[in-house]
């Protein structure tokens, strides 16, 4: 009973925090306005977080690079895919951004804020993007006749990554006045080029 109480307290902290850094981004939002919303004391705060970027890490985590991470695990259960296949899959993944856009907001705000803490958890994601990615490269062009070194691999999906993670960045978060229809259909057509060994 009490371990299912600690976890409420800490979901509706997270909950409160999310709602807090969406409406004011992350340097307006203190300890003190994350607690209120909640109907939480800052000790009991303070016992679940040590400080207010550890929540906001742990909000991006849930929120943004988990079901980044799962869209690119979807990406092996297609054989040698089309331009068609890339298109749907970068939809998604562009609407991971567009539901995501106020927490990343404030995280990129933090990260200027936070420095070193919040740069380890968004390189550790970064590498295990790549990582995950350089796999389902090197199976695609697997499938398709080609043999592909690990490091081949892992330029492609560094490419492929700094491609798509940028171009949603500057849409989502910097306010890109763009097309993101077309956008995506050229980043599914550089991917394709990518995936055939071009």
């Amino acid at each position: 009973m009490r371990e299912n109480l600690k976890q409420i307290t800490r979901r509706k902290l997270l909950d409160a925090a999310r709602e807090a850094f969406e409406e004011n981004g992350y340097a307006k939002t203190s300890a003190e306005e994350i607690t209120l919303r909640a109907g939480a004391s800052r000790a009991t705060f303070y016992l679940h977080f040590g400080g207010k970027h550890d929540v906001l890490a742990e909000i991006v985590a849930e929120a943004h690079f988990t079901p980044v991470l799962e869209l690119v695990e979807s990406l092996g259960s297609m054989g040698v895919p089309t331009v068609e296949e890339i298109r749907a899959w970068l939809d998604s993944f562009d609407a991971i951004y567009e539901r995501t856009r106020g927490i990343m907001r404030a995280w990129v705000q933090a990260g200027g804020r936070e420095g070193a803490p919040l740069r380890a958890l968004a390189d550790e994601m970064r590498e295990k993007f790549l990582d995950a990615m350089a796999a389902k490269v090197s199976a695609v062009l697997g499938r398709a006749g080609y043999e592909v070194a690990p490091e081949d691999a892992r330029m492609r999906a560094l490419m492929m990554f700094i491609e798509v993670e940028r171009l949603c960045f500057y849409l989502h978060i910097r306010g890109l006045d763009f097309d993101v229809k077309a956008s995506l259909d050229l980043v599914a057509r550089q991917w394709s080029s990518i995936l055939a060994h071009r």
